[in-house]
């Protein structure tokens, strides 16, 4: 195998895929909101989390200062052929 071939297939093989998943909004015709707030966390082969349960709305509410989520989003993105993960739950409002 070529050394091309050969550096094509690593960067195929340990390249990283993000998924977005948009939650629908949580009212009607909801806007945004005007802050922003994260909980991150990172999975390894499926098993075990970096941060346990904390990786969810509430902590994402709490680390952007928001009392009333409009919106949330999921994203994931795959390393290594998916035996690590990095999830990160992102909530909009105010």
């Amino acid at each position: 195998m070529t050394l091309a071939a050969s550096a094509a297939l690593a960067v195929l093989t340990l390249g990283s895929c993000a998924t977005i998943n948009s939650g629908a909004a949580l009212a009607d015709k909801a806007p945004i909101g005007k802050k922003v707030g994260e909980a991150k966390s990172t999975y390894f082969l499926g098993l075990w989390s970096s941060k346990g349960e904390q990786n969810n709305i509430q902590e994402a509410a709490k680390n952007g200062g928001i009392k009333n989520v409009t919106q949330v989003e999921y994203i994931d993105q795959s390393i290594f052929l998916g035996l690590v993960i990095k999830h990160t739950t992102r909530v909009y409002g105010d």
